[in-house]
């Protein structure tokens, strides 16, 4: 629907649209905060611990939800609103920083987390006011959901600034915990109390999909929880009950995930849509923003579980396999289905048969799982949910193939499905994977190494996103397919940092990532062949299996020289020529294909793809600045240079999602037959790769100078990673431009001024200290941004809000 300029700087949601890529990239930052608490309980899983961890929990979700509010009013990504969602974003990364440090002793980290609570919820009032706040009485209205928030800041900010002295008895600690208790009652009580008269839901639609996308993206971080278990400096050995453990934690995963996407998720967003007014407000809130906590929370404990268990069989842990680490696994997903049966029970009345036997389960097998061993508490875990989803499927298949039934006449929607979302973020692991290979050798060879890398995974993805788009997520091969991918990817993920090394006592990482990267382009080039002899239409992919044959063979050389060689340093340059080898035959050889064989069946699936995996990798650079701080003080020098690290990738999200990805994808969409599926293949399939690989030196090269920042407030980063946190930038705005040139025939001269720039301020800014380094990097970017926001506004304004 054509529209003209929004004539406000906030402006008010109507009719029914969905999440904006904006609100999913600030999920991203908030599941970081939601999993960032299981570093609590790392260090004390005790009862004590534990109140801990649900009280922060608790509190980031209430600011979740309060953000989950405003952009169901207010249209996040037009006016003034962005700039308000990236002050958010930076307010969160803080949440999530200072979450484990929430009730730790001192002044610095009680206070942040607290103030970051306090100036989120306000943010999202103060906009809901001006929405709102039409007449005298809508204001007096809206102001009263204010008594809530300052009635537990209060509370809040009188547990921080308690006296070290005991007060009644208690000890600073203990009172700052009931404090902290007494204001989430205050809070909830508060929801409840208010009613239905202070918020509606104005969309049904993005109400829902926001929260299943919240839910998606704790998966995602659940899996990365996994895949860290073993470190993230890539050292310690893989071993066959690392591998085992690693994939039944991906069984526990993957059967959670089916229980909320299969059935309940698409069944209860009609409910939804159905209820006006008070009801769908009621619905909305206890359905969603009440019975989707306890989901979040155990998948918080499950993350804790998994990961403790993993490092655990890894050796990589003083902590033992304990009744308290085992209880909090199980139980973790004993919280989770509690919260599923509720959600089903209260939008469709459903009384899950399925998810009441894994209850259960959990409750009979939590006594039993912390006296066997991790690996045996693992197979137990992953035994029993696969009992809830088998059951589901014969015993109860019948009250499931009804709901099948109405889920089938919903239909689905032509964009990205969560199934697709899914293998997006266990690649996220991957690329945050190939970070660790460029620290663990932190040379110039070993950036070399994991852009190498990287390149084959992009080709991995790829393929698959492809096979997606031409056949359907739906049809049975892709979903047979997707399971082998997610599989194989893991295990490839877990050996990533040893690609070009060998760990003593472990597996051989070369011979692992070649073997997982040979089976996904197997099961790829498989569906391939199977929709060619479907489609009489459709060539034989006989060039794509011999051009990856020989990448394959390339690959499996280089893992031999470097099994044989046993590492040293003249074999792992010959490796990683081979390697690199691989990736041009690979990227080269299936190029000058005929380019019907490139046809897309969805322009608009194919650009969110993209879109997506470009805004996962921006998630990947938020997760490398959290991992990076995370074991230090947090001091005034360390928030000023997480301050600055957001704005600088803020600016890189506004490069790419404020209108360029919309005027590509009418670009493309203007293009007909072989003109559209070149450009489809040129600008995303080709050009989006060094966009990726500019962000994962940049996330390389930020977390090199982030972890010096608490040396001291002179100490400069690493040359190497001075250098890659520069040069990354400017390799992500070339690239940028090389795909902009590709669709619109123009290129950026802001842009490509901003890469020039910082390309020749990069060798005269090494001496600069660590934290000013990253601060002159995010003043450019944002005053390049606002310039060229400023000078193209006019059309930046057509393209940005011409649909609706």
């Amino acid at each position: 629907m054509a529209t003209d300029r929004p004539p406000g700087l906030v402006v008010p949601v109507t009719g029914s649209p969905g999440v904006h890529r904006l609100e999913l990239f600030l999920d991203l930052v908030f599941v970081y905060a939601f999993l960032n608490v299981s570093e609590l309980l790392m260090a004390d899983h005790s009862a004590s611990g534990l109140l801990q961890a649900i009280l922060i929990v608790l509190l980031i979700w209430r600011s979740w939800t309060a953000c989950a509010w405003l952009g169901n009013i207010v249209r996040l990504d037009r006016g003034i609103m962005p700039m308000v969602v990236f002050a958010i974003v930076v307010l969160v990364l803080l949440l999530g920083v200072a979450g484990p440090a929430a009730f730790a002793d001192g002044l610095v980290g009680p206070l942040v987390f607290v103030v970051g609570f306090i100036l989120v919820r306000a943010s999202a009032l103060v906009f809901t006011v001006h929405v709102r706040g039409d007449g005298a009485a809508d204001r007096r209205q809206v102001w009263r959901a204010a008594w809530p928030l300052v009635g537990s800041a209060a509370l809040l900010l009188g547990g921080v600034l308690l006296p070290p002295d005991p007060v009644a008895g208690l000890a600073q600690h203990d009172l700052r915990v009931v404090l902290f208790c007494l204001a989430i009652v205050v809070d909830f009580a508060g929801l409840r109390a208010l009613g239905t008269g202070i918020w509606q839901i104005v969309s049904a639609r993005h109400w829902a999909e926001r929260h299943s996308l919240i839910i998606l993206v704790a998966f995602g971080e659940t899996i990365l929880s996994v895949g860290i278990s073993n470190g993230l400096n890539g050292s310690a050995p893989i071993t066959w009950p690392v591998v085992a453990g690693s994939l039944l934690s991906m069984v526990v995963v993957v059967v959670l995930w089916w229980t909320y996407f299969d059935i309940a998720r698409p069944a209860a967003e009609p409910a939804l849509e159905s209820a006006e007014g008070a009801v769908r407000s009621v619905l909305g809130r206890d359905a969603y923003s009440l019975a989707h906590l306890p989901m979040i929370g155990g998948l918080i404990l499950l993350a804790f579980g998994l990961k403790h268990a993993l490092m655990t069989i890894g050796d990589v842990t003083d902590h033992p396999w304990e009744d308290s680490t085992a209880a909090l696994l199980f139980l973790g997903v004993a919280l989770y289905l509690v919260g599923l049966i509720g959600f089903e029970w209260r939008t469709i009345r459903l009384l899950g048969r399925g998810p009441l036997l894994g209850v259960a389960l959990m409750l009979v097998l939590t006594p039993v799982a912390g006296r066997v061993s991790a690996l045996g508490a693992l197979i137990m875990l992953a035994a029993s949910v696969s009992v809830l989803m088998i059951s589901d499927l014969t015993v109860f298949r019948r009250r499931h193939g009804e709901l099948h039934e109405v889920v089938a006449r919903l239909g689905q929607a032509g964009g990205v499905t969560p199934r697709e979302l899914f293998v997006d973020l266990v690649f996220v692991y991957a690329f945050i994977q190939v970070t660790v290979l460029m620290i663990r050798e932190s040379s110039v060879l070993g950036v070399g190494q994991g852009l190498a890398v990287l390149a084959l995974l992009w080709w991995a993805w790829c393929g698959y996103t492809r096979s997606a788009n031409a056949y359907g997520v739906q049809a049975d091969p892709v979903r047979a397919t997707v399971l082998g991918i997610v599989a194989f990817t893991l295990v490839m993920s877990i050996a990533i940092p040893q690609s070009f090394g060998l760990v003593e006592g472990g597996l051989p990482g070369p011979v692992v990532v070649v073997t997982c990267y040979g089976s996904i382009r197997v099961l790829q080039v498989g569906l391939m062949w199977r929709a060619a002899r479907l489609d009489p239409e459709r060539r034989r992919p006989t060039r794509v299996a011999v051009v990856s044959g020989v990448a394959v063979l390339l690959l499996a050389a280089s893992a031999a020289v470097t099994v044989r060689t046993g590492g040293s340093a003249r074999a792992e340059a010959a490796a990683t020529c081979l390697w690199i080898a691989a990736v041009v035959v690979e990227l080269t050889g299936s190029y000058p294909n005929r380019v019907w064989s490139w046809r897309i069946r969805s322009v608009e699936h194919w650009t969110d793809r993209y879109a997506l995996i470009m805004l996962i990798a921006l998630g990947e650079v938020i997760i490398a600045t959290g991992v990076s701080v995370v074991d230090q003080p947090l001091t005034g020098r360390l928030i000023l240079a997480i301050l600055a690290s957001t704005v600088a990738l803020c600016s890189l999200w506004w490069s790419y999602f404020d209108s360029d990805l919309h005027i590509a994808d009418r670009a493309v969409r203007s293009c007909v037959g072989a003109d559209r599926y070149a450009m489809a293949r040129d600008a995303y399939t080709y050009l989006h790769l060094p966009m990726v690989a500019g962000l994962m030196v940049f996330a390389f090269g930020l977390r090199e100078t982030l972890s010096v920042i608490h040396e001291g407030p002179n100490v400069s980063a690493p040359t190497l990673g001075h250098f890659a946190l520069y040069l990354g930038v400017v390799g992500y705005f070339l690239a940028n431009q090389v795909f902009w040139r590709r669709t619109r025939r123009k290129v950026g001269w802001y842009r490509v001024s901003s890469a020039l720039l910082l390309a020749v301020l990069t060798p005269f800014t090494t001496w600069l200290p660590a934290t000013w380094a990253i601060v002159l990097l995010a003043v450019l970017g944002a005053g390049f941004a606002t310039l060229e926001t400023l000078r193209s506004a006019d059309r930046r304004s057509v393209h940005r809000f011409s649909t609706v």
